[in-house]
């Protein structure tokens, strides 16, 4: 599973990030791999493959080798933009083919990975979104596999955290890992998980519509399968029968649904146009602001687009029914409009 949290600078990625990492590397139950290295070193890596050991049914243990690892990516453009390939190989590994994956290189020839299964935990801003994804690959196969998770703000703030030498919860979360790596065989949907998924499966939900713009469409042929991965992570860390219930699948279909629904507040500022940046900004200052002078907009702005730029972004948002004007006395404001159909502001990536 790929989960990226985007947000603002302020928000806190690294806050969330930095203890899930910690707390599995007490627990010793999954291959974490940097992303302070490039995608050809964590290729070379996955092909050697990792030291494991399974539980066999008599009670003893056999040891071997496999390719599976969690890549840790709190800033994903540091990542992404060290090679051209970074995004097209992650899209090959999500798949998780059950034959041997190859590659090659000039320098070190042809590897063989067998049955990879990659995850990725990372972290980025809508800004930074921009050098890491071009808008090529917005409706392409990388972004559809991956959960970019939207927060606009901070949840909540709490000036003293639970330290995890302090806290008996930290200790039982790390048993709780142990015990699910321990877990062996195949999870199933009961009657009426099954009855839930189908339903989800084959309705408008899963389809995309007129109204979506490149990154929500491209989600959407995917959104079923995260709904199956999310609903297997919440089964196993619940129970040890390997049994999807109701509540499991219908919690994941809740939780994959809300990030579609920001998933073009996500991918907005990303787009052919060299003022979809400005566009975004312009965006969201307007929507926390609410109203706001042309004047309020570019002192707000002034250091990331001109007021000749401003003058073309104003009136181009206008037509496009992002933005609408409003006039009380001699005073013009601008307010951001939200579009009924997603509860979201529109994809600016064909803005020109």
């Amino acid at each position: 599973m790929y989960v990226v949290l985007v947000g603002h600078p302020g928000i806190g990625k690294g806050t969330a990030i930095n203890p899930v990492i910690a707390m599995l590397k007490d627990a010793g139950t999954v291959n974490i791999i940097s992303d302070r290295v490039t995608i050809e070193y964590i290729l070379e890596k996955l092909a050697k493959g990792f030291p494991s050991q399974m539980l066999l049914p008599g009670g003893g243990v056999a040891f071997s080798q496999d390719a599976n690892c969690l890549i840790s990516a709190p800033e994903l453009q540091v990542f992404a933009a060290a090679s051209q390939a970074t995004l097209s190989i992650l899209t090959d590994l999500w798949d998780n083919k059950e034959h041997p994956w190859d590659y090659g290189t000039k320098t070190q020839g042809k590897y063989l990975i067998n049955k990879p299964t990659i995850n990725l935990l990372g972290g980025t801003t809508p800004e930074w979104l921009v050098s890491a994804i071009p808008q090529s690959a917005v409706s392409g196969g990388f972004t559809r596999r991956v959960n970019f998770v939207y927060a606009k703000s901070r949840a909540q703030k709490i000036a003293w955290p639970v330290i995890k030498n302090h806290s008996n919860i930290w200790q039982a979360l790390i048993d709780d890992l142990r015990h699910i790596a321990t877990l062996q065989g195949v999870v199933q949907f009961d009657a009426e998980a099954t009855k839930v998924f189908e339903k989800f499966y084959h309705s408008k939900e899963c389809e995309t519509s007129e109204y979506d713009d490149e990154a929500t469409a491209s989600y959407k042929t995917t959104k079923a399968i995260h709904a199956i991965k999310l609903a297997t992570v919440l089964t196993i860390a619940e129970r040890d029968s390997l049994v999807i219930t109701r509540s499991n699948i219908e919690d994941a279909i809740t939780a994959v649904t809300e990030v579609e629904s920001t998933i073009s507040l996500v991918f907005r500022a990303v787009g052919e146009s060299d003022l979809a940046i400005a566009c975004d900004r312009v965006l969201r200052f307007l929507e926390i602001k609410g109203l706001a002078q042309r004047s309020d907009i570019l002192r707000a702005n002034w250091r990331h687009i001109s007021h000749n730029d401003l003058d073309v972004v104003l009136a181009t948002m206008m037509q496009a029914g992002m933005i609408r004007e409003h006039n009380q006395g001699h005073k013009v404001l601008y307010e951001a409009v939200v579009q009924p159909h997603t509860g979201a502001i529109p994809n600016l990536g064909g803005t020109s």
